[in-house]
C-alpha cells in the first residue's frame, strides 16, 4: 500500500454525508456502507467510526467498526475491485483490527463484496484465525416499480415500535442487544403491525406519517433498520401469517428509508427460503448482488 496511505477516521456528519454520495455511483456494492454513512451523517445513530485512506484522495475504500457491541470486533468494509489489494494492507498495518485482541474478542468482517472475500481469508488466516464465511443474497428495492397504494387490514394498524415492541422484536431474534436498538428506534425505522380493535375498514399506511405504538403494545409482525443501515428482523407472529403482512412491513419501510435518503436492501441468506421466496415474489425487489461475511470460529474447527 506504500507508507504514505493512511486510514483516517471521518470526524463530521457532513464528512460523513459527502462520502455517502462518492460511493453512490458504485451501486450494488455499496448500498450497506452508503445507507450506514447517511444514518450517521443525518444524526439518526451514533455507533461506528468509519476510516478512509485520507492521502489517496481518489481512493473510494472505507472501513467502518462498531464501537459498541462488547466483546466483538465488528469491521464493514467496502472497496472497488481495483483498490483490494489496498484493503487488505490498509487492514494489515492499521489498528482498525486489534490482532491481538481476537484471542479474547470475536472478529466479524461483514458486507464484504465477493471479489474481495478470498484476500481478506486469506489475510485473517495469516494471523491465526480459523474463520468460516457466510454468503447471502442482497435483495434491493426499486421505489419506480411499486407504485401501488400500501393498505392494512381492518383490525390492525402500522406503526413505529414502542419500548415493547422493540424488547419483542430483539426477543424473538435472541439478541442481547436491547439497549442499542432502542436507542437507533428513536432514529431509524423500527415498525410493525399491531392489532387495532377501533379500527373497522382497511386503512391506508402512509410510510412517513406513522404513529407510534404505546410503549407496552406488543406488535403481531415486525421489522426494522438494522445497525448497519439494512433491512432485517422480519417476523410475524404463527397466529397471524399468511395475511400479507411480511409484504406490507417490507414496504412499508422500503419506502420510509427511501424517503431518508437510504437505498432500501436486505440480506437473505442462501438456506433462508421462506424470505427468499416472498422478496422473489415483490416484483418491486430484485437480487442485485451476493455479500459476504468473515466469522471468527469459537470453537475448534
Amino acid at each position: 500500500m506504500g507508507g504514505s496511505a493512511r486510514l483516517v477516521p471521518l470526524l463530521t456528519k457532513e464528512e460523513h454525508l459527502l462520502w455517502a454520495e462518492r460511493l453512490k455511483p458504485h451501486l450494488p456494492h455499496c448500498v450497506t456502507m452508503h445507507n450506514n454513512l447517511v444514518q450517521h451523517g443525518l444524526g439518526l445513530v451514533c455507533h461506528a467510526t468509519f476510516y478512509v485512506l485520507r492521502d489517496r484522495p481518489h481512493s473510494l475504500t472505507v472501513l467502518c467498526r462498531n464501537e459498541i457491541i462488547p466483546h466483538t470486533q465488528h469491521i464493514g468494509v467496502f472497496c472497488l475491485k481495483e483498490e483490494v489489494s489496498s484493503l487488505v494492507e490498509a487492514l494489515r498495518s492499521s489498528p482498525v483490527i486489534d490482532w491481538e485482541s481476537t484471542r479474547r474478542n470475536h472478529l466479524v468482517i461483514h458486507h464484504i463484496p465477493q471479489y474481495a472475500a478470498e484476500p481478506l481469508v486469506r489475510l485473517v488466516q495469516e494471523r491465526g484465525l480459523k474463520v468460516w464465511l457466510l454468503t447471502c443474497f442482497t435483495f434491493t428495492y426499486d421505489a419506480h416499480l411499486d407504485p401501488h397504494t400500501l393498505r392494512v387490514p381492518a383490525g390492525f394498524r402500522v406503526c413505529r415500535l414502542g419500548r415493547a415492541g422493540v424488547r419483542h422484536l430483539q426477543k424473538n431474534a435472541k439478541s442481547d442487544r436491547i439497549p442499542i436498538m432502542e436507542r437507533m428506534a428513536e432514529g431509524v425505522p423500527y415498525i410493525g403491525v399491531y392489532q387495532d380493535p377501533t379500527s373497522t375498514q382497511e386503512a391506508t399506511v402512509d410510510p412517513e406519517n406513522l404513529p407510534v405504538a404505546g410503549d407496552e403494545e406488543i406488535p403481531v409482525a415486525w421489522c426494522c433498520s438494522k445497525p448497519s443501515g439494512d433491512m432485517g428482523k422480519l417476523m410475524t407472529d404463527e397466529r397471524f401469517r399468511r395475511r400479507g403482512f411480511g409484504k406490507l412491513l417490507t414496504a412499508t419501510l422500503a419506502r420510509r428509508q427511501a424517503a431518508l435518503g437510504f437505498i432500501p436492501h436486505a440480506f437473505v441468506e442462501e438456506d433462508t427460503s421462506a424470505s427468499k421466496v416472498m422478496f422473489d415474489n415483490s416484483p418491486d425487489w430484485s437480487v442485485t448482488h451476493e455479500n459476504v461475511w468473515i466469522i471468527q470460529c469459537q470453537q475448534p474447527v
